[in-house]
C-alpha cells in the first residue's frame, strides 16, 4: 500500500508511466485476446489493471488476503484472483500463456524456486522485472542509510542485470530472452519538468536504468506484429483476371 501512495506523486506518476513504457516494450509482440496471464504477487492490482487494459484475460495471486480485497476492489470480476504462495503456485502445468513477476523476486527468499514455479505454469513466456542495483537510483538507495528508511525494508534483495540474468539462464536454460530498463536519472529527476526527462524516457540496456526487465520467451513461435490490412482490394494479376466476354461473343 505504501508502494501504492507513492505511485500517486509527482515522481511515482512519472516512474510508474515509464515501468509500463517498458511492459509494452516486452508485449509488443505478443497475441493478446483470449490468452492468459497471470500475475504472482499482483499487490492491490494496478497492473493486473494494466495487463487486462492491455487486452489479456487476467489472474492474479498473492500471500495476503488483505491485498487480494484490494485488487477485488479495483479488478471486480475481471481478474480471477487467488491466495497462495509464489513458491508453490496452485496451478496446474502450462495452464497460463505468460506469467508476470514484477519487482517480486527481491522480496522472495527462495527467488530460484519462484522462478521454476513460474516457469511450470507458464506456457508461451515468462515477464521479470526488478529494482537494478547498479543503476545510479539502485547506488544511491543502497548506500544512503536516510534514503532506505524511506524506501525498502533492509532485507530487501537487490539484483544486477548480471546477476538475474545468471539466474533466469540457470533455470530457464538458454531460452531466447530481450531485455531492456528506463528510468536513467536518479530520484530526483523522475518527473516530466526534469531536464533528464527525455533520458528518463527512453529504453536502455538492462544494465542501466533503474527499473530493468527481461521477457523469456518459452516456446519458438515467430512473434507476431500486426500487419494493417490494405483499404483498397489488390488489383488482381493477369492470369486471375475473370474470363473476358470476348469468348462468349466469338460462339
Amino acid at each position: 500500500m505504501v508502494y501504492d501512495r507513492w505511485h500517486e506523486t509527482e515522481s511515482g506518476t512519472f516512474a510508474l508511466a515509464q515501468e509500463k513504457r517498458l511492459l509494452q516494450h516486452f508485449m509488443t509482440p505478443w497475441t493478446r485476446r483470449q490468452q492468459r496471464l497471470l500475475e504472482v504477487g499482483c499487490g492491490t492490482g494496478r497492473f493486473l489493471q494494466f495487463f487486462w487494459e492491455s487486452g489479456f484475460d487476467v489472474a492474479g495471486l498473492d500471500a495476503s488476503p488483505a491485498m487480494l480485497e484490494l485488487s477485488r476492489e479495483r479488478m471486480g470480476c475481471k481478474a480471477d484472483l487467488h491466495v497462495g504462495q509464489a513458491e508453490h503456485l496452485p496451478f496446474e502445468d502450462k495452464e497460463f500463456d505468460v506469467v508476470a513477476l514484477l519487482t517480486l523476486l527481491e522480496f522472495c527468499n527462495d527467488p530460484g524456486q519462484v522462478l521454476e514455479e513460474a516457469l511450470r505454469v507458464a506456457r508461451k513466456a515468462i515477464l521479470v522485472t526488478f529494482l537494478n542495483k547498479q543503476s545510479l537510483y539502485g547506488m544511491a538507495k543502497r548506500l544512503s542509510p536516510a534514503r532506505q528508511s524511506r524506501g525498502f525494508p533492509s532485507k530487501t534483495r537487490w539484483f544486477s542485470w548480471w546477476e538475474m540474468r545468471r539466474l533466469v539462464v540457470h533455470h530457464a536454460d538458454k531460452r531466447p530472452m530481450t531485455a531492456a530498463s528506463v528510468l536513467l536519472g536518479p530520484r530526483r529527476t523522475w518527473s516530466a519538468k526534469s531536464s533528464w526527462r527525455r533520458l528518463n524516457c527512453r529504453l536502455w540496456p538492462p544494465f542501466l536504468g533503474a527499473y530493468s526487465g527481461v521477457r523469456c520467451n518459452l516456446v519458438g513461435e515467430a512473434p507476431l506484429t500486426p500487419i494493417m490490412a490494405w483499404k483498397e482490394k489488390a488489383a488482381l494479376r493477369p492470369m486471375e483476371r475473370p474470363a473476358s466476354s470476348g469468348a462468349n461473343r466469338s460462339r
